[in-house]
């Protein structure tokens, strides 16, 4: 299986699938869209409260990630006015600009993590063949259910690469607040 914020994909191949069916496994789409249809093909409550949460989840992620992007490129801007016009002020809150575009990304990512860990409780409808990823017989798909706590999810190289941009805009803003400190301290001064 393979991920993103809004789809869960199937990793086998065409012939594998075609295998499967003709072992009796179900013709399910290679991907489920977490979005998809959920609002209009409500079973009950719990099912509207699932597309929420999910709705929710995904705002706040992508909100924090637009935020994350905003504040790099005004930190950019400042800094390169700062340095540029030697101003103290500007370089130490480019240093506290890129602080909080960590601590945004780190939102991001946090929200993603527990995206994938949050269980959600078995609605009846869960039971029609497909439940979370999981394909299965339907006179078999309830017993499948209690096997769904040994999946493993393994992270690909994009959410590496996030955990990467966090641990490097922290070491930036440690090198930006340590310019201001440079050029706080200004040699010919001191001889006067």
């Amino acid at each position: 299986m393979n991920g993103g914020i809004w789809t869960l994909c199937i990793d086998l191949t065409a012939e594998e699938i075609r295998e499967m069916s003709n072992d009796g496994f179900p013709q399910v789409d290679q991907c489920v869209n977490y979005l998809a249809g959920t609002m209009e093909s409500a079973q009950g409550n719990d099912e509207d409260a699932r597309a929420d949460w999910q709705h929710r989840m995904q705002n706040l992620s992508i909100s924090c990630s637009l935020v994350c992007l905003i504040i790099l490129g005004s930190a950019a801007l400042v800094g390169a006015f700062g340095v540029c016009q030697r101003q103290i002020s500007a370089v130490l809150v480019t240093g506290v600009m890129y602080l909080l575009a960590a601590l945004f990304a780190l939102f991001t990512l946090m929200i993603i993590h527990f995206k994938r860990q949050q269980g959600r409780p078995l609605l009846d409808s869960d039971f029609d063949g497909t439940i979370d990823g999981v394909v299965a017989i339907k006179g078999t798909a309830r017993a499948a259910s209690k096997f769904l706590g040994a999946r493993i999810f393994v992270t690909a190289w994009s959410l590496e690469l996030g955990w990467g941009g966090v641990v490097l805009c922290v070491f930036t803003s440690f090198l930006w607040i340590l310019l201001s400190k440079i050029m706080r301290f200004n040699p010919l001064s001191a001889m006067i």
